[in-house]
């Protein structure tokens, strides 16, 4: 536990006091617990050693030129990350001047225990597993992979965070 000295003025005398600092103490406890869960495209992404996200390898796909029922499954699953849907996945701003090294260089991870604000929506995780299963059913293979320790975080809201890897120690799921 993080200890904080604090001076405290008592019948005109400074006198020293260690105090815990349970703020601090309870971020660490919530980082060390937390599991961020990333999905991955059997495809390179184009700046990292790394594969390309799930919603990265989306946007290649032509659902037009596929069967029925592949395209209903991918729109009934995205539904819920998109703005018009239940849940909407918020996409940060991240352009021009703003766009550094360390943001061209980090990746999107969903946290383990992430849920819409929409109850009908539920778990992220969840619609995010039934995406994954979509896109499959459209040729583009998606796995999942887990850690504690997504690196850096440069850009988090409840649901994901944005974050660049500790050196070149990007976990791989192909």
């Amino acid at each position: 536990m993080k200890q904080v000295a604090v001076l405290k003025h008592h019948k005109g005398f400074f006198t020293q006091h260690v105090i815990a600092s349970f703020w601090n103490d309870q971020i660490a406890k919530i980082n060390i617990l937390q599991m961020f869960i990333r999905f991955l495209a059997n495809t390179d992404h184009p700046s990292l050693n790394a594969e390309l996200g799930m919603f990265a390898a989306r946007d290649t796909i032509d659902f037009s030129r596929l069967k029925g029922s592949v395209q209903r499954a991918h729109e009934e699953a995205f539904y819920w990350f998109s703005p018009e849907g239940g849940g909407g996945l918020t996409y940060p701003r991240l352009r021009g001047k703003v766009r550094t090294p360390d943001i061209r260089k980090s990746l999107f991870w969903f946290r383990e225990d992430a849920k819409f604000y929409n109850r009908a929506a539920g778990n992220v995780i969840t619609r995010a597993r039934e995406l994954a299963s979509a896109l499959t059913l459209a040729g583009c293979e998606i796995r999942e992979i887990r850690t504690r320790d997504p690196g850096k975080i440069i850009w988090q809201d409840h649901l994901q965070v944005l974050a660049r890897p500790k050196s070149d120690d990007i976990p791989r799921a192909f």
